[in-house]
């Protein structure tokens, strides 16, 4: 499946009503080794912040879980616990390179900062990390 493919299914599924991270993964799933129906179940207090709570941004959250699904083999590992943060933490610092934040609160415009925020519509932000994962996992 190329780039444009996921682009897609993760902008429709958020359009479907998906959260963040939700859609994210839904652009990966195809290399998933769990039905579409248990990822979504696993991510869906993840949205708005994780719960509501405008915190850590859902893209990135499902950024994570893709990553997680895609580079590990799921066994408890202090190499690979390294290894993944690692990769992770690569995600998070090029997001918030390109946003100056990466709390939904402050990307969507509900928490004041003092940051230069970049903020862009949530679809657009869940289109950026499925590009931005394409490099890690494929």
């Amino acid at each position: 499946m190329d780039i444009e493919e996921r682009v897609s299914i993760a902008r429709n599924a958020h359009k479907e009503g998906y959260n963040c991270t939700q859609a994210v993964i839904c652009g990966y799933l195809d290399l998933f080794d769990i039905p579409k129906e248990e990822a979504m179940k696993m991510a869906y207090g993840l949205g708005r912040g994780v719960g509501g709570t405008y915190e850590i941004c859902g893209t990135i959250t499902g950024g994570a879980m893709v990553l997680g699904e895609v580079l590990t083999d799921g066994k408890a590992s202090p190499q690979t616990k390294k290894e993944i943060y690692a990769t992770v933490k690569q995600l998070v610092d090029e997001f918030e390179e390109r946003h100056h934040a990466v709390t939904c609160g402050e990307l969507l415009g509900i928490r004041k900062t003092d940051k230069d925020v970049i903020k862009l519509p949530c679809r657009d932000m869940v289109e950026e990390v499925v590009r931005m994962l394409e490099k890690y996992v494929i």
